[in-house]
């Protein structure tokens, strides 16, 4: 019963503390807190070993987990490079 109630103290410390928006490179804004909440509902979704920094997170992570995700679940959600990096047409080619 103990290792439960740290568990659930653990993962509400997480959510209470974690970001709203968080923003990566070319204008990604991520809404951390929608995705906890509403859209994906469970943590171990994305960080699959512990919580915190995900371990190999960046472009191919996010290329091949985020998108394929959206995919799945398209109800609104971008699926394509502008409906996600917001500065697609300013970048140098």
């Amino acid at each position: 019963m103990k290792r439960m109630i740290v568990i659930v103290l653990a993962l509400f410390a997480a959510t209470s503390f974690s970001a709203d928006i968080l923003m990566f490179k070319h204008g990604v804004e991520f809404d951390h807190k929608g995705h906890q909440t509403e859209k994906v509902g469970t943590c171990t979704i994305c960080h699959e070993e512990q919580i915190g920094k995900i371990n190999g997170f960046g472009k191919e992570w996010a290329h091949k987990h985020c998108i394929n995700c959206h995919k799945l679940h398209n109800e609104g959600r971008p699926a394509n490079c502008g409906g996600c990096h917001k500065t697609m047409g300013l970048l140098k080619r």
